[in-house]
């Protein structure tokens, strides 16, 4: 159905509906009652409609064309990316992988291959790149890699804008990132600024999936990482003292916006633990040390994970 017909059409019949039950004193209260439930049910179709059509496009392209929808939906158990197309993808664009040892690197890419094969893959754009699936899920890798569960399966969808997307709730907010429901949502170009500028202590990917990490274990409870969720409370403790520390002057390891509350606090923790880890063990080394054995990794020693799983 044409995009603007099918939306249009309803409100213009919404609006008279509305217009009709005013005008009569709500009289005639069965028959708009039931006109408006009809537009109501015609709206959930059109919207489940939406969120089934998928692009013409067979795999990521990077092509120029414009889909037939204004996001491009990629089930990733259907993407079939060779281990040789991610090998060079990640060796050009993900510094953490080049690091790994020759035996981390095949568990690493088994660990994406599975990742991507559980995720749906929705780009807001008119073109989408392979990179996106790839490298967004190798950053939850990266994160998880100590861990034995590392899917996040409570998130099936991933959400990719080429920049900043609009949250509307309560008032207007833009967003870098953030994770809602079941979806994980990214800004292309502050995701590939965060992993080009690896020591900065600045990564939206590492950011969300921190959220998406502590959702999935401590208010879904599912396929929750027995390490992770009983190292979390020595987190609290010691991560606890950091904040408050932070929280005086002179002291600006953290943003000010991690100091808006704990869960920002964890989110930035792990940007930092990956991107700054000599600045937090000289800093504020028993948070390091925490979170070293709750992530099962040591960037500072550049050891990605202490045992093999």
């Amino acid at each position: 159905m044409n995009d603007r017909l099918k939306y249009t059409v309803p409100l213009i019949l919404f609006a008279i509906t509305v217009g009709f039950a005013f005008n009569n004193d709500f009289r005639d209260g069965s028959f708009t009652l039931l006109l408006m439930v009809g537009y109501i049910m015609f709206f959930i179709v059109v919207k489940r409609e939406d969120q089934s059509e998928e692009p013409d496009n067979s795999g990521i392209a990077t092509a120029s064309g414009i889909p037939r929808t204004p996001y491009q939906l990629y089930h990733g158990d259907e993407l079939n990316f060779s281990d040789e197309e991610l090998k060079a993808i990640l060796t050009k664009r993900f510094p953490y992988y080049n690091q790994l040892s020759a035996i981390q690197k095949e568990r690493f890419l088994e660990r994406l291959q599975d990742f991507i094969a559980n995720k749906v893959f929705k780009i807001h754009d008119k073109t989408g790149f392979k990179e996106m699936p790839v490298l967004i899920s190798a950053a939850a890798i990266q994160l998880t890699f100590g861990l034995k569960k590392y899917l996040l399966p409570n998130f099936e969808f991933i959400h990719v804008y080429p920049e900043e997307f609009v949250r509307i709730h309560d008032t207007i907010c833009f967003l870098e990132g953030n994770v809602s429901g079941h979806a994980i949502n990214l800004s292309w170009k502050h995701f590939l600024e965060g992993y080009a500028t690896p020591d900065d202590g600045q990564n939206v990917g590492l950011h969300e999936l921190a959220h998406a990490l502590y959702y999935q274990t401590f208010i879904v409870e599912e396929n929750i990482d027995n390490n992770f969720r009983n190292g979390f409370d020595d987190f609290n403790i010691n991560g606890n003292k950091v904040f408050a520390q932070e929280s005086k002057p002179g002291n600006d390891l953290y943003s000010d916006y991690a100091l808006k509350n704990f869960q920002e606090f964890w989110a930035e923790s792990a940007e930092i633990f990956f991107e700054k880890p000599a600045a937090m063990k000289a800093a504020y080394p028993e948070l390091y040390d925490t979170i070293k054995l709750l992530l099962n990794q040591d960037p500072y020693n550049k050891i990605a994970t202490e045992t093999t799983l």
